[in-house]
């Protein structure tokens, strides 16, 4: 492991997927260690991302969902610019580098993110269940395999997620039996589970584990309008001791490292887990603005730096609000 200063060395990070709604925060937070040399990767031109402004230089790279070909270009980024720690900063990302996580550590290159296995766990919604059902402390939503879903005896409506999801994708609605018949027959074979759909509010919480020191420290809120695909546009913050501790119970047992995050459904009083994001959530900066630095704090789990307290955030109400940068001049 790097044990050098975040802030009194000079490593050379590659920070991924810089057009995505955590990649302001996370690189924001990480210039204010002025010797950090900081790169960043994008499937899209450099202009069309405002935070390409704020890095040393930006990466064009194929998208990840071809592992492979992704894994590939980042590896020859790495070693044409010396990168020495790479920041996934989507699903399908840290999906890739697990896939390929063992060429980049033969180069000596640190992936900023939890171990394979727990990730691997965290990013399977069945494993997920299996994990912390029975758990004393951690409540689960009632959830069953597509294929061992029983014929009678369900309330419906029920939810259809895929184990491997993201973002809200390939979700379905199952209304009735005769929902259930046609989505039994539709996604036979595609990996889904199925779940009650239950009404409550989401709670986010922001996790950063220190897998060497076990010391970790979570920051919650409750998600008052989100988009489409799960990002949190308005939130109050939150001090509710059951749900951190719920969340910090989730982190060691799974074992996790760095910054995560563990999506809760509040319902009626009890915060049940979704889902678990192993890598930052698209609201970190909310946690940032309430007093703790999830992102540094991440950065020290992997250089060997103590972390920062815990703080108590203030009930207060954020939203996330979208600035213009500049105008659009065409090429000549």
């Amino acid at each position: 492991m790097n044990t050098r200063s975040p802030c009194g060395s000079t490593p050379t990070l590659l920070v991924t997927a810089i057009g995505s709604f955590a990649a302001e925060a996370v690189i924001t937070s990480l210039r204010r260690c002025s010797h950090m040399r900081i790169l960043g990767s994008s499937t899209v031109p450099q202009e069309w991302t405002a935070t390409s402004a704020l890095l040393d230089t930006v990466h064009q790279v194929p998208a990840a969902r071809d592992a492979q070909a992704y894994a590939g270009s980042v590896l020859s980024l790495c070693e044409a610019e010396g990168v020495t720690h790479v920041l996934p900063l989507t699903d399908v990302e840290v999906d890739a580098f697990v896939l390929h996580h063992e060429v980049f550590s033969r180069r000596g290159i640190t992936l900023c993110m939890s171990p394979v296995e727990s990730v691997r766990v965290s990013r399977d919604k069945w494993r997920v269940f299996e994990a912390f059902r029975g758990d004393p402390l951690i409540h689960t939503i009632p959830t069953w395999r597509l294929e061992e879903l029983p014929s009678t005896g369900l309330a419906f409506p029920l939810i259809a997620k895929p184990r491997g999801g993201r973002s809200s994708e390939g979700l379905e609605r199952i209304y009735d039996v005769h929902d259930l018949v046609y989505f039994r027959r539709k996604l036979d074979g595609r990996g889904y589970i199925v779940q009650p759909l239950l009404e409550g509010e989401v709670c986010v919480v922001d996790v950063v584990r220190q897998r060497t020191s076990g010391r970790a420290v979570a920051m919650a809120r409750q998600e008052l309008m989100r988009t489409s695909n799960g990002a949190g546009m308005t939130v109050r913050m939150l001090n509710d001791p059951a749900l951190i501790d719920a969340a910090l119970e989730v982190a060691r047992a799974l074992d996790l490292d760095g910054c995560i995050n563990v999506e809760f459904l509040m319902h009626a009083g009890i915060p049940l887990l979704m889902d678990i994001n192993p890598r930052f959530s698209a609201g970190v900066a909310f946690s940032q603005m309430s007093g703790y630095d999830m992102v540094i704090n991440h950065w020290r789990c992997f250089s060997g730096e103590t972390l920062d307290e815990s703080v108590m955030p203030e009930p207060r109400i954020y939203v996330r609000r979208i600035v213009e940068v500049g105008p659009w001049v065409p090429e000549n």
